[in-house]
């Protein structure tokens, strides 16, 4: 194994870029003195004096005494290596279920996206497809006075939608019901005309976890990821459903 690589898995385990140079050298040239360590590894005196008792703790290096009187440093074992492993490892389990706290909190804020022009809308549309599954169930708003430009939907977005077997449910007005031929995958409702119109060219739809809205007048559209918000949305939906 080559030595840069070496020195990746030794920060990988915790030893800093001067913390491997000491015990690279150490391994490859044998025990050596402080101001020996310094001239073959380039390291001043001072960071030495430092990083060779932290070394010593990590028990990748031990003290020898020599009969002159002088201390040398050798470096143990790359089987010492192991240990350093296993700490880090048990830290890591230790620190999981905070660090798994973090990461739920987190997820659990909504993500919100806005979106512009007929591409932006062409976004959402391409989002029903990629976040459902074969067979799933969508839930679609359409307060439309006329009926949108194909422009607004991807290319075979019909096609991969009927392939999917994506069922939806819809409530919209009773001119735009009328343009819809009966189908065994969409079930409408329509708003009685004597309550609302119902024709202020917005689109409000439910899928998966996501919330969308689009807004035909100003070509925008924003999409809410939040399992919590949809699901409040879609229980908002079928009661409506039920109640028309």
């Amino acid at each position: 194994m080559e030595i840069p690589i070496i020195e990746t898995v030794l920060a990988q385990l915790g030893l800093s870029a001067h913390e491997s140079s000491v015990y690279l050298n150490l391994l490859q040239n044998g025990p050596a003195t402080i101001g020996a360590l310094a001239k073959r590894t380039g390291i001043y005196r001072p960071a030495l004096y430092k990083l060779v008792p932290t070394l010593t703790e990590k028990g990748l290096v031990s003290r020898v005494q020599t009969k002159h009187k002088q201390q040398h440093y050798r470096a143990e074992s790359p089987e010492r290596l192991d240990s350093l492993f296993e700490n880090a490892k048990r830290r890591l389990e230790e620190a999981l279920p905070e660090l798994a706290s973090l990461y739920t909190h987190h997820q659990s804020r909504p993500v919100v996206r806005f979106l512009e022009g007929k591409a932006g809308i062409r976004s959402v549309f391409s989002d029903i497809l990629t976040t459902l599954k074969r067979g799933d169930i969508f839930y679609r708003y359409s307060s439309i006075k006329e009926i949108p430009s194909r422009s607004y939907l991807p290319p075979r977005y019909e096609e991969i939608r009927d392939n999917k077997q994506l069922e939806r449910l819809v409530i919209t007005n009773a001119p735009m019901a009328q343009t819809k031929p009966p189908r065994l995958e969409r079930e409408t409702k329509v708003v009685p005309s004597e309550y609302d119109l119902f024709d202020d060219n917005v689109t409000h739809l439910i899928y998966g976890d996501k919330v969308a809205v689009i807004d035909y007048n100003t070509e925008t559209a924003i999409i809410i990821e939040s399992k919590v918000i949809a699901e409040f949305q879609r229980k908002l939906f079928l009661l409506l459903y039920r109640k028309i």
